[in-house]
């Protein structure tokens, strides 16, 4: 459990400290289409063409666990908007991608035009949930052999 300014946090999943390089998309989709898992072969070309995305934005990560990440980007976000990520793991050629919805927003973060988004992953792929349990794993000093 995290406390924050008063109120009491639960989460499911502890949540490790990374920064990571992050590419992701806001889109514009309805429900039906992010219920299915189109996303998770989707490239920059193919979601600009569907007008699902403007465009692609980098951001970093800050922490990472199986059920969420925080993000920080110069970009706003807005409460409840979902966005396909790309997220680059060290030494993995090909990132991981994740259907994301943003949960909270903390604006101006260490006194900067900074914002640091609190995601919820709504989906991804078994394989890259693996990756993403192993580098908890790599971070906390477990080995996953």
């Amino acid at each position: 459990m995290e406390m924050k300014k008063g109120w009491l946090y639960k989460r499911q999943y502890e949540r490790v400290p990374d920064v990571l390089k992050v590419l992701y998309y806001p889109i514009k989709e309805s429900k039906q289409v992010l219920n299915s898992d189109d996303y998770k072969d989707t490239t920059i070309e193919k979601i600009t063409k569907t007008g699902g995305a403007s465009s692609f934005i980098q951001a970093m990560t800050e922490d990472i666990s199986k059920g969420g990440l925080s993000i920080v980007s110069e970009t706003p976000l807005a409460i409840g908007q979902h966005i396909i990520i790309d997220l680059f793991l060290p030494r993995l050629a090909n990132p991981v991608k994740i259907l994301a919805e943003v949960r909270n927003i903390e604006k101006n973060i260490k006194g900067s035009s900074s914002y640091k988004a609190g995601l919820k992953i709504i989906s991804i792929s078994k394989s890259d949930l693996k990756r993403i349990e192993l580098r908890i794993m790599e971070i906390k000093g477990i080995s996953g052999k």
